[in-house]
């Protein structure tokens, strides 16, 4: 197995992100969307998803590594602390006993309403080392579950920490997903700011490639409230943004599939943004040369103009809240 680290050229990136000219491919409305640093999203991916990241399981070096880059990246995106910390500790159930996950946090405060907050989160865990894993390959490098995610965020922290929101984010980097969403669970049940004063939840699970070039927004099913703003959204959205897999049974109820379930539990509203299942998942070969960086960056963008739309129209989420 290559255990570099994979980094990607400007040149190499903007190639495989454009293709055509940005004019062709956003077209005038879309290329108003927030201006994500596209080598910085795709680099953070590679990083989070390398082999000497050894799958991220929570518990394990794999996982403290990616933990480490993650902390710097968010020092370097401007965010700072709540209660001195970027980290909030915590035990689950593990194999033969307990295992120690961390949550990383970090904040951007708010012009208006500081003290109103969105969670914007992903889970930087992955599956870590399994067996003898699939055709001699065990290592669950996770790229698009969730390295995508964790990048994603990253990007986003560092767009709103240059263009601050007037109600506050609190960006949030769960651990446990994979054993059962216990980072979240922790986080809601001991949260860093009063529970009360969450408003809502974007979530970020599984961004970085569709082969329809379908994103999905699950949550306004649950919470009309979101409806309006999504439908708006879809208009200039650079992927092909869907509402759905938010009512129903199994694969058409995402809501408690990843970690936006937990705030779901609390009665926060929520939207979750992710593709559908593809034949890579919860698979060594999900990995980092299987994502699509255009696909990825645009659904980036995509995001972040949400949750800018989010952070404007708090008030009416947070009526209903």
């Amino acid at each position: 197995m290559n255990t570099s680290i994979p980094l990607v050229s400007a040149a190499l990136l903007s190639a495989a992100l454009l293709g055509t000219p940005p004019c062709t491919l956003l077209g005038a409305q879309r290329s108003l969307l927030p201006a994500i640093d596209s080598v910085r999203l795709v680099n953070a991916l590679s990083v989070l998803s390398a082999d000497s990241m050894e799958g991220r399981r929570i518990g394990t070096l794999g996982g403290a590594r990616a933990r480490s880059f993650l902390k710097k990246a968010v020092d370097y995106a401007g965010l700072t602390p709540i209660g001195g910390s970027l980290e909030q500790p915590f035990t689950a159930p593990g194999r033969g006993g307990e295992v120690h996950g961390v949550n990383l946090i970090g904040v951007v405060r708010g012009t208006a309403f500081p003290e109103r907050y969105i969670v914007v989160s992903a889970h930087y865990d992955h599956l870590g080392v399994r067996g003898p894993g699939v055709k001699g390959d065990s290592l669950f490098n996770g790229a698009d579950d969730n390295a995508s995610g964790s990048a994603a965020i990253l990007s986003l922290a560092a767009w709103f920490a240059a263009h601050p929101p007037e109600n506050s984010l609190l960006f949030v980097w769960f651990d446990g997903e994979e054993q059962g969403e216990t980072g979240s669970k922790y986080f809601v049940d001991h949260p860093p700011v009063p529970l009360a004063s969450i408003v809502a939840d974007v979530n970020l699970d599984m961004v970085s490639r569709n082969a329809k070039g379908e994103l999905y927004a699950a949550g306004a099913t649950p919470w009309p409230v979101m409806k309006p703003l999504l439908d708006s959204l879809v208009e200039i959205a650079a992927v092909t943004l869907k509402l759905g897999h938010d009512s129903g049974v199994g694969q058409d109820n995402w809501i408690h599939q990843s970690d936006q379930g937990a705030f779901a539990d609390k009665k926060i509203p929520f939207v979750y943004f992710g593709v559908e299942d593809h034949p890579d998942y919860h698979k060594p070969s999900d990995s980092f040369d299987h994502i699509q960086p255009g696909f990825y960056f645009r659904a980036t963008m995509t995001i972040a103009e949400f949750v800018r739309r989010l952070d404007l129209g708090l008030g009416r989420v947070a009526a209903v809240r």
